[in-house]
């Protein structure tokens, strides 16, 4: 038996401190850096989950390349595609870790990402579900275009109130790629299998726990025309991507408002108490639609203000 097999046999008998969950469909692009990245990071007690939905490229290859030189990867392959929600979830219900971080196969990241996570929830409360940090937008060969974040950290004690910040405030979702409890996620509904998800994951999340965001930027976005949002626009295409094979189907709600529908649901599903559930309800009803509101008041008055600016004469 070699090495390799032998470390791959004794990483098996043993709980990882993190898992990390990579959902791959076609990357062979960016793959290879990616994994290169993660496997380089100064925090070694980790589990790679690669879940690869029947990819069509390289990206098998690339995958098979990389576990073979390091035991902490777990390669699995789908026989088809089974969406992108179910494949990001897929790879969370195969993990081990007390910690758990969704990766894309098309991000970077700095060595330390991982032990500046851990550090975080070393350092703050045992209520803190989430630790995140600001990250950076990069174009395709890596250069840095700017830098973001959600700004949703909170850890305000009452449901409703973590709830509200993060409707309100949660725009580029840098967030759900932070490090979170393995078992507070345990406790939400997942990646809902609709465009948004996200959103609603999110809420849930912060219904059961603090959210604490880092500084510096730990992550790095990149910017490039085949990234998954950026290829898939119509909602046609949205729907393909969630749930493949039934994009033709009529819907009887628009995206958003199915988004919407499930975020109430996840507020009378999630918290402990009665009293709870009822802020949390209230708050999932009410803020989207204020947010919504404040936010077409915004590009109305933008609207006036450019109708009554004089406008430069050209001589």
């Amino acid at each position: 038996m070699t090495k390799t097999s032998l470390d791959r046999n004794t990483a098996k008998l043993r709980r990882p401190t993190v898992s990390v969950g990579l959902p791959v469909y076609n990357g062979e692009k960016y793959l290879p850096n990616t994994l290169t990245r993660l496997l380089e990071q100064d925090f070694e007690d980790f589990e790679l989950i690669i879940c690869d939905n029947a990819s069509t490229d390289r990206t098998p290859e690339i995958c098979r390349m990389f576990a073979e030189q390091d035991p902490r990867i777990r390669y699995v392959r789908n026989q088809k595609n089974i969406g992108l929600s179910a494949n990001h979830n897929r790879t969370f219900e195969l993990s081990r870790g007390e910690f758990f971080k969704w990766a894309a196969h098309d991000d970077d990241f700095p060595r330390s990402m991982i032990s500046r996570f851990l550090k975080a929830f070393e350092e703050n409360a045992p209520s803190v579900g989430v630790v995140y940090s600001r990250c950076e937008y990069i174009d395709e060969v890596g250069e840095i275009e700017g830098v973001d974040s959600d700004g949703v950290n909170n850890s305000d004690p009452r449901p409703h109130k973590r709830l509200a910040h993060l409707l309100w405030y949660v725009h580029m979702y840098n967030s759900v790629y932070g490090l979170i409890r393995a078992d507070v996620l345990r406790k939400t509904r997942l990646h809902g299998l609709y465009p948004m998800a996200d959103h609603v994951l999110l809420a849930e999340l912060a219904m059961l726990g603090a959210f604490v965001e880092l500084p510096e930027p730990l992550m790095r976005i990149r910017r490039h025309p085949g990234r998954t949002f950026t290829a898939n626009k119509s909602a046609r295409a949205l729907r393909e991507l969630f749930t493949p094979g039934r994009a033709h189907q009529l819907m009887p709600v628009s995206l958003r408002t199915r988004m919407k529908a499930e975020l109430v649901r996840s507020a009378v599903l999630v918290p402990g108490t009665r009293l709870d559930k009822a802020l949390c309800t209230a708050v999932a009803l009410v803020v989207p639609q204020w947010r919504t509101l404040r936010s077409f008041g915004g590009r109305q008055k933008h609207k006036v203000l450019r109708t009554l600016s004089p406008r430069p004469s050209h001589r």
